[in-house]
């Protein structure tokens, strides 16, 4: 029985009985919102999750709500939130990590400002934050505003999920004195696992678990997760990874984008981590058909088109298998409406040609 019945938004008091109220005239996210604290406090004893769709089609399932609290509870004891907490929700809440914010100020009371998802959430805000999550393409767009850096320091801890931190992200993020996590999770994880420090002396590259998380590989290489508390018994994922001796986990990338081109196999992170990495142009790595290699390399990169004398130079420094067959430009690459590249909807791009 879930006895979360009442949440502190943007300073006021919300209980079943005043949400008709408060949700009079609200709109976009407000009202969204609303309707998920509807089913929140709803009889049903689930919820319906949709998965982002970044590397395949977008599924629903059926969540717990004392799973979902469990994953905030365990959130909410990892950065210390409380009651004199204030976090912001500036995620679609379509998807996991905008209804796992609400669920984490319901759980510890926190006060939840609200902003409508945008490039640069921070930028009409003054208050000092405890707890805020966004994307990495969110933490960008701050980055580039004016006075960016300082939009970023007044949040306590920042966590960025729903996408790779890139190198150039990262090495930005070493100039930002708040605490900043990457996380990993997915849906069917009601939102992360484990978090690794991005900036400051203890970052790292490798992820640690959250209490009563474990982790194992499977046959393939890919990681298992198994968190009885959240309901996960054994899950295996697509993404490969290694396992350190105390635990901690890498991501070497997805197995399912690997190319295999003539028997040599090629991780696509690779290609696009170094791009990013050396030229800070974003790009996706994608299988074509070749006639006589099975597979060879496509990429599809998106940016000013003079700069491609500079992609290719970088493309160069990779092993020659790793040049792509087809380099295609493109305006903006398509994305999910949490910032993922859609990788599906780019080898559609590709496979029109």
């Amino acid at each position: 029985m879930i006895q979360e019945q009442r949440i502190w938004i943007n300073g006021e008091s919300i209980t079943p009985a005043t949400l008709p109220i408060w949700r009079k005239d609200k709109c976009g996210i407000e009202a969204d919102l609303a309707g998920f604290l509807d089913e929140w406090w709803g009889e049903d004893e689930c919820i319906m999750l949709q998965t982002s769709g970044s590397t395949g089609k977008p599924t629903t399932m059926r969540a717990l709500k004392e799973h979902m609290l469990a994953s905030a509870l365990s959130t909410c004891r990892f950065f210390g939130l409380n009651d004199r907490s204030q976090a912001l929700l500036c995620l679609p809440l379509r998807y996991i990590a905008g209804k796992m914010m609400v669920v984490r100020a319901l759980a510890c009371e926190m006060n939840l400002l609200v902003r409508e998802p945008s490039s640069s959430p921070l930028k009409d805000i003054q208050a000092q934050l405890n707890f805020v999550a966004m994307v990495p393409m969110q933490a960008t767009g701050t980055l580039r505003e004016p006075h960016g850096a300082q939009q970023l320091a007044r949040c306590g801890t920042i966590l960025l999920g729903g996408g790779f931190v890139d190198s150039a992200l990262e090495e930005e993020l070493q100039h930002v004195s708040a605490q900043v996590y990457a996380s990993y999770g997915m849906t069917e994880t009601l939102s992360h696992i484990a978090m690794r420090r991005v900036n400051g002396a203890d970052k790292s590259d490798a992820y640690t678990t959250l209490p009563g998380v474990s982790v194992s590989l499977t046959e393939r290489g890919t990681l298992a997760i198994a968190a009885p508390n959240i309901g996960v018994k054994n899950l295996e994922t697509n993404d490969l990874a290694t396992i350190t001796e105390d635990g901690r986990f890498r991501i070497l990338g997805r197995a399912d984008s690997v190319i295999n081109s003539g028997g040599i196999k090629i991780q696509a992170e690779e290609i696009e981590q170094h791009i990013a990495a050396t030229t800070g142009i974003q790009c996706v790595a994608l299988p074509t058909p070749h006639p006589v290699l099975g597979q060879a390399v496509a990429l599809l990169w998106e940016g000013n088109p003079n700069d491609e004398s500079t992609l290719r130079q970088a493309l160069h420094e990779l092993p020659k298998y790793h040049f792509p067959h087809i380099i295609q430009h493109i305006h903006s690459l398509p994305r999910t409406a949490t910032g993922k590249i859609a990788r599906r909807h780019c080898a559609e791009i590709i496979n029109k040609r």
